[in-house]
């Protein structure tokens, strides 16, 4: 008897002990809950993250802005210019824009699922690189549709920006392209890496120069030399408040909106749109 009276006095103790818990565990989901906006669920929680397959596409921030532009690629397959620059880019959390030609698509196209997955953007440079001014009797619409279209076919998305050839343009490269829907987009800083293809500190250099809030830069991932010349620059503007954007996210963060067939050379407070003539005798 004692000892059935001494195991119903453990059973109704564990059966608090345990109420109580459970009440407690309750309370605290209840006041975690109410800590959450109303009419919202409480905030799942985040875990830690150590495999990302895809980059965060979200506009880099900084206290100024630069786009960088790369020109006459892709470069290489694996282990060249275009996927050293787009390992180094992703390291940074600097976005880009790249100019493709179909060309070169054709032969270099291991890199394609990459450019707009890291938050890069891609314009179109022509199929076959040719000045669209001079040598073409259409204005270049044949050209460029004909990149659009191929560009797409490997990307899932025709570029939304084009860059003529040598920056030559005329009435009816402009025609053309408005009637393509696509943005003339120049620049206003040339690193000159066509003709210092040898020197990555020169790159690095007249990028580090003529940074400026709202500039665009010219480069071209053809050269080993830019590739290193750029990075440089970024590790060291990126000190100094500079974010990397691409042509339309520096548009948009300037408050632009880039119109078809009209011509942008950077987005500094001395810039100025044309939107007809041309830069080329």
């Amino acid at each position: 008897m004692k000892r059935h009276t001494t195991l119903l006095a453990c059973g109704a103790m564990l059966a608090i002990l345990l109420t109580g818990c459970a009440t407690e565990k309750t309370m605290s989901q209840s006041t975690e809950n109410d800590s959450a906006p109303a009419g919202s669920a409480a905030e799942p929680v985040k875990t830690e993250q150590t495999d990302v397959t895809e980059t965060d596409t979200f506009i880099p921030q900084g206290d100024k802005y630069i786009a960088l532009t790369f020109d006459d690629g892709p470069t290489g397959n694996e282990g060249g210019c275009t996927e050293r620059l787009l390992d180094g880019l992703k390291e940074r959390n600097a976005h880009a824009t790249f100019f493709l030609c179909g060309y070169r698509v054709k032969d270099f196209n291991s890199m394609m699922d990459r450019y707009l997955a890291e938050g890069h953007e891609i314009g179109n440079h022509t199929t076959d690189h040719i000045r669209l001014d001079i040598d073409t009797a259409d204005g270049g619409l044949e050209q460029i549709s004909s990149n659009q279209e191929y560009i797409a076919a490997y990307t899932g998305e025709a570029p939304t920006l084009m860059r003529p050839v040598g920056g030559a343009y005329n009435d009816a490269v402009l025609a053309s392209m408005k009637q393509l829907g696509l943005p003339v987009i120049l620049w206003n800083v040339d690193t000159l890496d066509w003709k210092y293809h040898d020197d990555a500190d020169i790159v690095r250099q007249r990028i580090i120069d003529n940074a400026a809030d709202g500039v665009i830069v010219l480069e071209h991932d053809l050269y080993e030399a830019t590739v290193d010349g750029v990075l440089a620059a970024i590790d060291e503007l990126q000190q100094q408040g500079y974010a990397f954007v691409t042509v339309s996210e520096l548009a948009q963060l300037k408050g632009v909106t880039l119109e078809p067939g009209k011509v942008y050379t950077g987005f500094t407070s001395k810039d100025v749109v044309v939107d007809h003539g041309s830069n080329f005798s």
